[in-house]
């Protein structure tokens, strides 16, 4: 998905962008940007496209969860890419950090994470001092703020769908980063609340067994799951391009794209 960020870069593709991405670089982490090569936008506005005609018509806003089954497999970077890639098509996009447990939004971004989304739905704070405005191309971000001693409680209390039905009245898209569904049951929690749930899906890391956990965990809890997003790792990256590729299977088909961004194939199924 122009993913050169989903695994350790080599020291040579380190020193070859370091200038352009300078300030974007976080743990081999690159945030979508002006710098960023044709073929990362391209398969981001593809998949921002696929998911915008995967998710059902509403009144307000949309809510996207982004999960994974396991830690390590790019979902927290594919949340904030993808948040931008709808913040720069004009739509008023909110991202929120709801991995209560190991949440990195705030340091990729360089937020302060003091006060967020902990604050606000234990009745500390007020959800308009909780919100970052236009952090990155016009998204707004909430990050997890204190990390609770209890977050399962503090994420099946109602007050979580309240903030959302709120929020949802102000933005177009609210995209949600959970922890991993194999890991704890917070995403779990968090997807009745969805209005879809985006799967990322990592070359040669996923487990076949974990996913089959993690599918039939989202299934149970009656969760609106869209797709699947496949990122490449450093096998694939070197075989398909400097970007490696992006494969988004959902309701509509799926999308392949390599090297730079060429359609390489679209298929369709039922």
């Amino acid at each position: 998905m122009g993913l050169k960020f989903l695994s350790k870069d080599k020291k040579t593709d380190k020193s070859r962008h370091k200038k352009k991405h300078k300030h974007n670089h976080i743990s081999s982490v690159y945030i979508l940007d002006e710098n960023s090569r044709f073929g990362m936008k391209e398969s981001y506005n593809a998949l921002r496209t696929s998911i915008m005609f995967s998710l059902t018509k509403s009144e307000h806003g949309k809510v996207i969860m982004i999960t994974s089954s396991v830690p390590g497999e790019g979902k927290t970077t594919t949340s904030i890419n993808i948040a931008i890639s709808f913040a720069l098509s004009g739509a008023r996009v909110l991202l929120i950090d709801c991995d209560l447990r190991k949440s990195t939004i705030h340091r990729y971004l360089k937020l302060d994470g003091t006060v967020g989304l902990t604050n606000v739905l234990c009745g500390y704070t007020d959800i308009v001092d909780a919100i970052h405005r236009n952090v990155c191309k016009g998204v707004d971000v909430i990050t997890v703020g204190e990390i609770p001693p209890n977050p399962t409680q503090i994420l099946s209390s109602p007050e979580l769908g309240n903030l959302l039905a709120a929020l949802k009245t102000k933005y177009d898209y609210i995209f949600i980063d959970t922890p991993p569904v194999s890991v704890v049951t917070d995403a779990a929690l968090i997807a009745g609340h969805c209005t879809g749930v985006g799967i990322v899906v990592r070359e040669n890391v996923t487990h076949l067994d974990q996913l089959d956990v993690t599918v039939n965990t989202l299934k149970q809890a009656n969760a609106p799951i869209i797709g699947f997003i496949m990122l490449a790792n450093e096998k694939q990256r070197k075989r398909y391009g400097y970007y490696g590729k992006y494969r988004y299977y959902g309701k509509y088909g799926y999308y392949v794209y390599d090297g730079y961004g060429t359609n390489d194939s679209v298929g369709f199924d039922d």
